[in-house]
């Protein structure tokens, strides 16, 4: 019993000085932490103690069911365990059993990833997501659960009034690699992003965004034009942050927060351009997630999420990230870099600073 006491002090010294994890303390998310004879730390935290009240302040209620009850992770210091390394995290964290929040990645491994969404993408990101969806999902009546419902009862209502079986024509039509881009503003509290879904039938999308282009025009709530021969339709939200680009050019749907980065990214997809920015390795085809962040932005995000201090502002080693299918049902996260796992992935802090203005706004 003496060691395993010392062993739990042990862990939560090493989870004070990871500053984004010291929020599992504070929410007492801390199921279980020992550390071994090697140094490792090995943890059981309840996931949802975590991310469910975060969510709840961004508005989303119910979605605790997204995500497992609890999550076992294996983490390791490389300076406390190599001297001569450089400071840095190594991760391993296994979600047990299913989780909707996941419901949307393909499990079966494929040589394909984000190609050619990839291809699409302009300029030089700062963090960047690749990932192997499940479309067909989509068309689930379950989707998501009680935290979608919402989302589903809008779905049911726009078929209804089209009458047209929209989630179940927008499921055949996705091929599933899909990539999302994130790019540094002079505000560190806003960013833009492109994104990128190849499509394995480009028609009846293309057909679907004509007609929203079409009433969007007639709202006088969306610019409309072609360019380089591809209709584009642009969307400015009232509280002036950023916007939303949409256009479907060739086999690949694309999505900007502004129409710059929209044309720009079918520049890029037309000339073949080779992506600047942050290098992404290629990983294994069996990963159904890869994400990797050098990006302030990012880093101040995930700080405010997890009501942490934030880290300097230095030029940051990129934190990569993967997700692998993990038996029958479950997933297993792995992380490297100067920064927790989580931290590469730039897509919820960028829904935070969406949905933080808007609420400002409206306030």
């Amino acid at each position: 019993m003496g060691s395993s006491r010392r062993a739990d002090d042990a862990a939560v010294a090493q989870l004070q000085a990871i500053p984004l994890y010291r929020t599992l303390l504070r929410a007492k998310a801390l199921r279980s932490g020992t550390v071994d004879g090697n140094g490792t730390l090995h943890v059981e935290v309840d996931l949802r103690a975590v991310v469910g009240p975060r969510l709840a302040a961004l508005g989303i209620t119910d979605a605790s069911g997204l995500f497992p009850p609890s999550v076992r992770g294996t983490i390791v210091l490389e300076s406390a365990a190599e001297p001569t390394s450089p400071n840095g995290l190594r991760e391993s964290w296994i979600f047990d059993g299913p989780a909707a929040v996941f419901d949307l990645l393909d499990r079966i491994p494929s040589a394909r990833i984000g190609t050619p969404a990839l291809d699409a993408i302009p300029g030089t990101p700062s963090a960047l997501v690749r990932m192997r969806l499940k479309p067909s999902l989509l068309a689930d009546p379950a989707f998501g659960g009680t935290a979608f419902a919402a989302w589903r009862d809008r779905a049911i209502f726009a078929e209804k009034l089209l009458g047209r079986p929209l989630r179940a024509e927008i499921a055949e039509d996705l091929a599933g690699p899909a990539v999302f881009a994130l790019y540094e503003t002079d505000d560190d509290t806003e960013a833009e992003a492109v994104f990128a879904l190849e499509l394995s039938r480009s028609d009846r999308l293309a057909g679907l965004l004509d007609m929203l282009f079409g009433l969007g025009a007639l709202t006088e709530r969306a610019t409309v034009r072609r360019y380089r021969g591809v209709a584009t339709g642009s969307f400015v939200t009232d509280s002036g942050g950023p916007g939303l680009a949409v256009a479907v050019d060739g086999p690949v749907l694309m999505v900007a927060t502004s129409r710059a980065r929209l044309e720009s990214a079918i520049d890029t997809r037309r000339a073949g351009a080779h992506r600047g920015g942050i290098a992404v390795a290629e990983g294994d085809s069996a990963a159904s997630w890869n994400a990797v962040s050098a990006s302030a932005f990012v880093a101040h995000g995930w700080a405010r999420l997890a009501r942490s201090a934030d880290e300097p502002k230095l030029p940051r080693a990129p934190t990569t990230a993967s997700l692998w299918p993990e038996g029958a049902s479950g997933w297993r996260l792995e992380g490297h870099g100067p920064s927790p796992a989580i931290t590469a992935d730039p897509i919820l802090p960028f829904l935070r600073s969406v949905f933080g203005r808007r609420q400002r706004d409206g306030d």
